[in-house]
């Protein structure tokens, strides 16, 4: 709340009555800005919490080159193979959920999951072979080194995905897991490439392939920037931050989640070598060249969501009221105005204490004030008795910075009248709680201050889960 607060009197206080084309200029314009999303009022009645729809997705290629040389295996064999392997992988990670926003307790945020996780991967294959022969065909040497010229059979991947609650906080992690049967991905006869008939000899390779890969996410914190040493992110599903309020008609925040991705898995490479010279086969063992994916921890780290939360900000509030002379039996009422330069509606609620004089009271207990509007504000003084009398009207507001708003109110009844006996013991009880106070509307209101009062409401909001 900013500006100044004053002392109205009867006389005065038409010439200061506010309008609310008068504010339609000031303040900002929460309907446009450098920001990515737009809180709103939890609901039409809670005007202390704001949320706002927060949504992420990201992409990681890794690696982009994993570069892999099986050497020349099996050593020491007539017929060598070579594989050079590159893996081009993709990883994505979806999230949605909220930021909620409550007050008076500084600035409470909590950041409940929405319904929307996604892990998914998709690891591809792009394979290079040679082979070297050296072997004897009817007596004949044959020596030879080079490329495996092959047309894959098969696009190999490796896929999977799942979906999962958001942020999946730890114990509650992503797990996707893909995995592929021993597939034939080529099968080559080198001896023809050499010119040697396939009716005399074959001799080459065949390769198979299979594989499984396991990715697992994980939130580890969620990060609400601006935000000091001394004020954590959140580092659970559950968990709430505070952040401190300077004042103003909105505050914004950049909110994005940290994460990790960790692999495990292995690609099978399985070469099977065959040679045949007039009809006979000369078989030579299989051998099973296995490749990890070493690959470990991959870190996530999402683009920020700028949230702007539009805010009530009631300024220049009135510091006293002064009724002048009332007689005895009539009444009198003054009005004042609750400016609200916010970005988002306001709210108050007047009460007084319960041992306060009867004489004053207030036709409406509750009012709302739309942004950049101005409403009125009315106390009613009904002297019963001569003298002067005083009392203390206490504002109730949702504007985070300045919970409570009091109005000093005085007045002095003229004439003879039946002396104030006092509040009765009932006034005194209050509500069934026993605070002893009593809503604005005057005597004959039942009192229910006790919802709007003090730590009560503290406690309702303290007791408050996020929601989902």
């Amino acid at each position: 709340m900013l500006g100044l607060r004053r002392t109205l009197t009867g006389t005065t206080l038409a010439a200061l009555t506010w309008t609310g084309s008068a504010l339609a200029d000031a303040g900002a314009d929460a309907g446009a800005g450098p920001w990515d999303v737009l809180a709103e009022y939890c609901s039409a009645t809670d005007l202390e919490c704001t949320s706002a729809k927060l949504s992420y997705a990201k992409t990681v290629k890794l690696p982009i080159a994993f570069d892999f040389d099986t050497g020349w295996v099996p050593q020491g064999s007539d017929l060598q193979v070579r594989f050079f392997l590159k893996i081009p992988a993709s990883t994505t990670v979806e999230m949605d959920g909220a930021l909620q926003t409550t007050w008076p307790e500084a600035m409470t945020l909590a950041t409940p999951g929405g319904t929307h996780g996604l892990l998914k991967f998709d690891y591809g294959l792009e394979l290079g072979a040679k082979a070297k022969l050296d072997v004897s065909v009817i007596g004949v040497p044959v020596k030879w080194e080079g490329d495996i010229p092959y047309v894959p059979q098969i696009d190999f991947h490796l896929k999977a995905e799942t979906n999962f609650a958001p942020w999946a906080f730890a114990p509650d992690v992503a797990t996707a897991t893909g995995s592929s049967p021993k597939l034939r991905m080529f099968e080559v006869n080198l001896l023809d490439m050499l010119g040697i008939p396939s009716q005399i000899s074959k001799g080459g390779v065949a390769l198979d392939i299979s594989g499984d890969l396991t990715a697992k996410y994980q939130t580890e914190r969620i990060r609400i920037e601006p935000a000091k040493v001394t004020e954590p992110p959140i580092t659970k599903q559950d968990g709430t931050t505070q952040r401190a309020f300077p004042g103003g008609a909105f505050v914004e925040y950049d909110v994005f989640p940290e994460g990790r991705v960790d692999y495990s898995g292995t690609l099978h490479l399985i070469p099977t070598f065959f040679i045949e010279v007039l009809g006979k086969d000369f078989n030579i063992p299989v051998v099973d060249i296995p490749v990890s994916f070493d690959i470990g921890k991959q870190d996530y780290v999402f683009d920020a969501v700028r949230v702007h939360v539009p805010l009530p900000d009631l300024e220049d509030v009135v510091e006293s009221l002064d009724f002048g002379s009332v007689k005895v039996g009539e009444d009198k009422t003054l009005t004042f105005t609750l400016a609200n330069v916010g970005e988002a509606k306001a709210r108050a609620t007047g009460f007084f204490d319960s041992t306060a004089p009867k004489a004053f009271s207030t036709p409406t207990t509750e009012v709302l004030i739309e942004s950049q509007k101005s409403a009125t504000y009315s106390v009613k003084f009904s002297p019963d008795k001569s003298g002067k009398l005083s009392s203390v009207l206490t504002l109730v507001t949702n504007d985070p910075d300045e919970r409570f708003l009091k109005v000093a109110l005085s007045g002095t009844g003229l004439g003879t009248g039946a002396a104030d006996a006092g509040p009765s013991a009932s006034d005194e009880a209050g509500d069934e709680g026993g605070c002893g106070c009593r809503v604005g509307g005057g005597s004959g209101t039942p009192s229910y201050g006790v919802l709007v009062l003090l730590g009560l409401i503290a406690v309702r909001r303290v007791g408050r889960r996020p929601r989902r």
